[in-house]
């Protein structure tokens, strides 16, 4: 690359802090100041890069007791065959390893791998990848992305069938059109070349299992199911294509034809043919806030009988996306020896308000009233899944106070909901920081008792620090997130509990997880 032949230049730049922005740290892309940064890192006396002198422990601790992994950046594929920036990955990796990293986050995205025809897959890019990660004796958890991003778009052949029949995307009210992935409505329905969403999807499971099946349990520990936008379980309520913006409350995705069929059948199921001709009419738009709706505002139309059905279907189809999925994959990776996980989105503002809007949009029927995420949860523990859950650097105080955030609350029902059914959760952080209030809240998260519900929660079992660029590398940035990395070691030593071997409840383990394990009835078979 022409960056990296500038290299030497960069060399003689004075070392610059990372400048911060609200007051998260910006992202800059400057590869070749990474590579030169990174290098000079990776080539430091071991001692200064290992943790304090007077530790005689080993780096495998930390591994033992709670593993951290480091995601790589989501472009680091350029083509199916070709590395973005070798020599800048390379000197990363080469700078975690000795700092005790356990191991990486991997994307593996379906539109760079797939591409042209369906069935004709193209893994040389990725197999170099895991190999080079492989190399330096990191442990790898993999991320199945069905997603496109602003760099990456879905497979060609898709974006062909979409141009033909509009309607195997997600649309809104307007009839916009969402092809950031799929929409849930295909996933039964032979419109993909004459094959399911879910046959698609399988396929793609099956290819990159006969691909890598050397990898799994030796160094392909974990494998994250893509179920939506960010691989994240969830509607596209919130696009990135600047339809919305924060902190508005989203719209609802069930306007193609295949989900207003299913809308329609369970209307006519409970006598209401009315409900079934599509979402609420007084839902708002995008970046309109609850109150300004008639649908979500605090005594609004949610929370009547037609507020109610329609809120339990567009959930209901939700937890049936991820059931369906989620066991097509136990079943291709049952020999495979990895751990199945699942992100959740963390819609965290408008929480304290009776309605939770963006949660609603986004497809968890989550109020004052009911929690949303049991369902879903509860349909995912029957497949041995982890989550792994991002709100975990958020503070309340950081929020803008009108739109009545709490990360921190929607964070504590999350893992409460996963503790009662005995679900491993990790966790990652959402936005790319290193200030020390996101690092020690991601320390407290960690480590920390939380008590919800008279219940001591367990801690989480890995930690994925989101991501490594060329931020990382600053200077100060790298003094940090080492500071980080050694508090992690010290603290996981002390506590025995910490790691795989997580604490157990039961349902009944204090007052109100008893009414975790009662779901209401589903309104259709």
């Amino acid at each position: 690359m022409d960056r990296l032949r500038t290299q030497s230049a960069y060399l003689e730049l004075p070392s610059t802090s990372c400048t911060y922005h609200c007051p998260h740290i910006r992202r800059r892309r400057c590869i070749s100041r990474e590579t030169s940064i990174a290098c000079r890192i990776s080539k430091e006396d071991p001692a200064r890069l290992s943790y304090r002198a007077s530790s005689a422990r080993s780096c495998t601790d930390l591994k033992e007791q709670m593993p951290l992994f480091v995601s790589l950046d989501k472009d680091v594929m350029k083509t199916s065959e070709t590395l973005a920036y070798m020599e800048a990955l390379s000197a990363g990796l080469r700078a975690l390893k000795v700092l005790g990293i356990t191991g990486i986050a991997v994307d593996i995205h379906w539109g760079l791998v797939e591409g042209a025809e369906p069935g004709i897959y193209n893994w040389t890019g990725y197999r170099a990848l895991v190999r080079l990660i492989s190399d330096f004796g990191f442990k790898i958890k993999v991320s199945l992305c069905f997603h496109s991003t602003d760099n990456i778009p879905l497979p060609e052949w898709i974006v062909r069938e979409g141009r033909v029949n509009p309607d195997i995307f997600y649309t809104d009210k307007a009839g916009g059109r969402n092809t950031e992935c799929l929409t849930l409505g295909v996933n039964d329905v032979p419109v993909l070349r004459g094959r399911m969403g879910v046959e698609v999807y399988t396929s793609f499971m099956l290819a990159f299992k006969d691909e890598f099946k050397g990898w799994f349990g030796s160094t392909i520990s974990e494998c994250l199911i893509g179920l939506g936008p960010n691989s994240e379980l969830r509607y596209p309520s919130h696009p990135s294509d600047k339809r919305w913006n924060f902190p508005g409350i989203g719209e609802f995705q069930c306007y193609d034809r295949f989900m207003l069929a299913t809308l329609k059948a369970c209307a006519d199921q409970v006598n209401q043919p009315s409900w079934g001709l599509g979402g609420p009419h007084d839902a708002g738009s995008y970046c309109i806030w609850p109150h300004q709706t008639g649908f979500f505002h605090q005594h609004g139309s949610w929370n009547t009988p037609y507020g109610h059905f329609f809120m339990q279907w567009y959930s209901e189809m939700l937890a049936r996306h991820a059931n369906d999925i989620v066991n097509s994959a136990s079943s291709v990776f049952e020999d495979c020896n990895v751990q199945l996980s699942v992100r959740i989105p963390g819609h965290h503002w408008w929480y304290n308000t009776a309605s939770h809007a963006p949660e609603m949009t986004a497809g968890y029927y989550n109020t004052v009233q009911r929690d949303g995420y049991l369902p879903i949860f509860k349909a995912l523990s029957q497949h041995g899944v982890s989550l792994r859950l991002n709100l975990a650097e958020l503070r309340n105080t950081e929020q803008p106070q009108q739109a009545f955030c709490d990360p921190e609350k929607l964070l504590v029902q999350q893992r409460t909901v996963a503790a009662a059914l005995r679900m491993p959760v990790d966790i990652e952080n959402k936005l790319l920081r290193f200030d020390d209030q996101a690092l020690q809240r991601l320390e407290s998260v960690l480590f920390d008792n939380t008590v919800n519900q008279s219940v001591e929660l367990p801690q989480p079992t890995s930690m994925i620090f989101n991501c490594m660029t060329d931020a990382m590398f600053e200077p100060a940035n790298w003094r940090s997130f080492k500071s980080f990395v050694i508090r992690v070691r010290d603290r996981a030593q002390q506590n025995p509990s910490v790691g795989p071997g997580w604490p157990t409840i039961s349902m009944d383990g204090g007052p109100g997880l008893s009414k975790l394990s009662q779901r209401e009835q589903p309104i259709f078979a």
